[in-house]
């Protein structure tokens, strides 16, 4: 059952329920339900944990199990267990180790996740750090968007610099894809140049990694292994095995004798 050591802490170490109010911290770790809206400093779940109504906290720390009916707003989001979000989520930084689910929008500052997440949301923040496996429905804006993993995405992602890197990681079946990428600077490549690793990788595994778009565009944009109906910018590089139905660009355009190109287009300013 819950014990409430003061008005302001509410700790559950093995079944209970905590009611509506404004609390200190919040701590579960046994099987706890919290019965509506709660105001807290931090929120720690090690359990499991089912929250009714919105959750209003500093810090919201899961490494169980946590379900959340309603939105959450919190300065820092750690999940290193599996947290499912119905509501809408707002706040600061998000990092993601284990499996994040959310029904609602996100706009936060900053997003890591070195595990799983996938959202029907649109995702907003300022900077998007992906190294595990990223699915939204609504697309994502941001300023600042590097992924190394597995994309999927049903919306525009809208973000000043991309650099994606979709080889190297098998253990995602398929390939990466996102209808449409608008920014300043695009790069989107098989392999990190820096990781020996991932480029002796990617050459064992030829045939099973891609990456596909519908339309790419951007000022510069450099792309490789890519499949795209559409790549428009300023200055465009289409490396190897890229299969492109159109180029259009304003100022300069290179193609690798490797690359499949059907149409390309000068584009007068």
């Amino acid at each position: 059952m819950a014990n409430v050591q003061s008005k302001q802490d509410a700790i559950i170490n093995g079944s209970g329920t905590i009611g509506t109010g404004r609390y200190d911290d919040v701590k579960i770790s046994g099987s706890g339900r919290i019965l509506g809206d709660i105001l807290c400093h931090e929120v720690k779940v090690s359990g499991s944990a089912k929250f009714n109504g919105k959750v209003e906290t500093e810090y919201f720390n899961c490494s169980g199990s946590a379900k959340c009916l309603s939105d959450v707003e919190a300065k820092k989001i750690n999940v290193s267990g599996s947290a499912s979000i119905d509501g809408k989520v707002s706040g600061g930084d998000v990092n993601i180790s284990g499996s994040f689910k959310t029904k609602g929008d996100l706009n936060v500052q900053s997003i890591h996740v070195s595990g799983s997440m996938k959202t029907t949301g649109l995702v907003k923040a300022e900077v998007i750090n992906i190294k595990g496996s990223l699915s939204t429905e609504k697309g994502s804006e941001c300023e600042v968007f590097t992924a190394k993993g597995h994309l999927s995405m049903n919306g525009l992602l809208n973000a000043e610099n991309v650099k994606i890197t979709h080889g190297g990681y098998s253990y995602h079946s398929g390939f990466s894809y996102i209808p449409e990428i608008g920014g300043e600077t695009i790069e989107i490549s098989r392999f990190d140049d820096s990781n020996v690793f991932s480029r002796l990788f990617t050459k064992i595994f030829n045939n099973r990694t891609n990456f596909k778009a519908d339309v790419i565009e951007g000022s510069a944009v450099k792309v490789d292994y890519t499949t795209a109906s559409v790549v428009r910018g300023d200055a465009v590089t289409i490396g190897p095995k890229c299969d492109i139905d159109l180029v259009e660009y304003t100022e300069d355009v290179q193609i690798h004798p490797s690359a499949k190109v059907k149409n390309v287009k000068k584009l007068e300013l």
